[in-house]
Order: structure tokens, then sequence, then C-alpha cells
């Protein structure tokens, strides 16, 4: 576990704080012919090594920086718009690496992996795995059905209302019932209370009936963010809930 520690520390330290803008950008521009590439990659290898202080053996430390080089070439080469999902691919790769060379540091790659199997079979991971990915998008999809027909007067009282971020509502409650998903399982259920209060200060823009939009509307908006937040919290916090009694009653 110290292994993979400090060369987890390693890899956020190069990759995030130790990578300057310019070399990112010319890796981008010129891929494999970008000198900057191998300058990150010799960054890696050096810190790596220092992070394991295994003087005698500079092998783990030089096998992470040519796997390092191979993954950012490949993310480079392949994510022309720099998505979120190439981004999470990229630093899962890396540390799927990070761990493979802990295991291997440390010879423990069999029983490694069998405790991975084990933690993966056992009722309280596979229900909380479960739920964690039904209160996402499942729930998105039951709540923005339940909630349509609001969203369809919105749309008759005001059509031309342009008042949100692509995207952004969904986004916001994602994170939402994820965050009270892990509250409720931790058992700090004041920090739902908190999460409440500091949603309570989304507030609308009142000058907004300059613009032409009806204040109908505004009020109405209000109405129906509110409705889809507790719907969204009731949501999660049932099946938070579920997970932990599944959890107890199959230990």
């Amino acid at each position: 576990m110290t292994e993979f520690l400090l060369l987890l520390l390693a890899h956020v330290l190069v990759d995030f704080y130790w990578q300057p803008t310019k070399w990112v950008t010319d890796k981008k521009e010129k891929k494999y012919k970008s000198r900057y590439l191998y300058f990150h990659i010799l960054l890696v290898i050096i810190v790596s090594y220092i992070a394991l202080h295994q003087w005698q053996n500079p092998f783990p430390a030089i096998a992470l920086g040519i796997a390092h080089g191979v993954i950012d070439l490949v993310k480079i080469s392949f994510d022309k718009k720099g998505s979120l999902a190439w981004f999470i691919a990229d630093q899962a790769a890396h540390l799927a690496t990070i761990a493979f060379a802990a295991l291997i540091l440390t010879s423990n790659i069999l029983p490694g992996f069998e405790a991975l199997a084990v933690w993966l079979n056992k009722p309280k991971t596979l229900a909380t795995l479960s739920g964690a990915l039904f209160i996402l998008h499942p729930i998105s999809f039951f709540v923005g059905i339940l909630t349509k027909p609001w969203r369809e007067e919105l749309a008759k009282l005001a059509p031309g209302a342009d008042d949100n971020l692509a995207n952004a509502g969904r986004w916001i409650g994602l994170s939402e019932r994820l965050l009270i998903f892990v509250f409720v399982l931790v058992n700090q259920y004041s920090a739902i209370g908190f999460l409440i209060a500091a949603k309570s200060l989304l507030r609308y823009n009142e000058k907004a009936t300059d613009s032409g939009i009806p204040p109908a509307y505004i009020s109405k908006k209000s109405e129906y963010v509110l409705v889809g937040t507790l719907m969204s919290y009731t949501c999660a916090i049932a099946v938070a809930l579920a997970v932990q009694i599944l959890s107890q009653k199959f230990k």
C-alpha cells in the first residue's frame, strides 16, 4: 500500500503540478515529435524513482515512465476536443499501471487480485455500487418524467426563455444525489441539511422581467426547481437507506 501511495503522489505532482501548460500545448500539437513529451516521461521516471527510494532497483520507475508516455500519447492522438471521457480514461489507465507496479514491488499480484475479487463479491460492495449507479442516471430519468408537466407549463409561459446553462441542472442533480448517498451511508445526516441550505441560496435574477420574461415564469421556475430538488433528494435518501438495510442483512 505504501508503494502505491508513493507512486500516486509522484503521479499527481508530475501530471498536475509540474507539467507547464506550454508542455501540454506542445504535446497536443506535435504529439510524439514533441520534446516536452519526453521531458515529461523523464520527470515521471525521476520522481517515481525518488518516491520509491529503492536505489538499487530503477526498473519500476523506468517502466512506469514508459507506460505513462504511451498512455499520454494515445490520449493526445485520439482526444481532439479535451473531453471528460478521455480525461477519466487517461487517469484510470495511469492508476492501473501504478497499482500494477505497486503489486509487483510487494509481490502481491495474485493476493491483490484475489482480495479485489473477494471485495467485489461481497453483498455490501455490490449493494453500494448498484445503489450509486441507480441514483445517478436512472433517477434522473425518473425525476425528469415526474417534472415534465411543469417543464411544459414553463415553456408555454416563456417560449423563448434561455436562462439555464447547457446540462447544468443535470450535473447539479447528479452531484447532489451522489453526495446525499454518501452522507447517508456514513450516517452524516446533518451534512444533508447543509446541502439543502446551500441549495436554498439559489435565486433567479428579478431583472429578467426587463427582458420580457413574465414574473409568473420566475415564480413558477423557482417552485419547479424546488419540487425537482426534493424529489431528487428523496430518491437518493431512499436508495441509500435501502443499501444500508441490504448491507446489514446480508453481511
